[in-house]
């Protein structure tokens, strides 16, 4: 019989979080894990089976977070084109305020070319983002916000890029102006 965890999974699986967060799935080794997350060897197998595994359940858990963030964000107005702006908004200002990049803007860096689960798992993501801003797209173009000749779907796959190309610029020039200026040429560039 197995002996009932010890321990807060989900507490276990915030600290996980937050170190691969820091140094990067590649560079976390079995011995930080373990020492982080102030576990034996046993018990970390016994709850999370590998390192592979608790990185996936990590970043679902980020990934879950996230998916509620936005959408609470993109609800936040009636008006599909303030509700997108709120939206850049934030995420200009947790990009500027942040220390540390999206854990999927890492994870997309890192590791989709080369783990077919993250791959996934980013890609799923993305996705769910995208049908969130081609709702409000669909909805601004119905109200003669956007141009009709606008495509919802490329236009809503442009945004969730662009949003990643905000986290660059701002990772690359630690430059919060030019961070700034590339939003609003993301958001202008949907509403000409």
């Amino acid at each position: 019989m197995a002996r009932p965890k010890e321990f807060d999974y989900d507490e276990k699986l915030q600290l996980a979080r937050d170190l691969f967060w820091e140094k990067g799935y590649n560079n976390t080794s079995l011995n930080d894990l373990i020492d982080n997350l102030k576990i034996n060897k046993s018990s970390f197998y016994n709850s999370f089976s590998s390192k592979h595994e608790l990185f996936l359940n990590c970043l679902k858990n980020y990934i879950q977070e996230k998916e509620l963030e936005y959408t609470n964000i993109l609800k936040s107005d009636p008006d599909p084109i303030i509700a997108i702006e709120n939206t850049l908004r934030y995420i200009l200002n947790t990009v500027t305020a942040q220390a540390r990049t999206c854990l999927t803007v890492n994870s997309t860096f890192e590791l989709a070319r080369t783990d077919r689960q993250v791959n996934e798992l980013l890609k799923d993501h993305t996705l769910t983002r995208v049908r969130m801003f081609e709702d409000l797209i669909i909805k601004a173009k119905d109200s003669g916000r956007i141009a009709l000749d606008k495509d919802p779907k490329a236009l809503a796959h442009f945004l969730v890029s662009g949003i990643t190309a905000i986290w660059n610029i701002q990772l690359t020039f630690s430059d919060n102006e030019l961070t700034r200026q590339t939003a609003a040429v993301i958001l202008q560039s949907i509403k000409s």
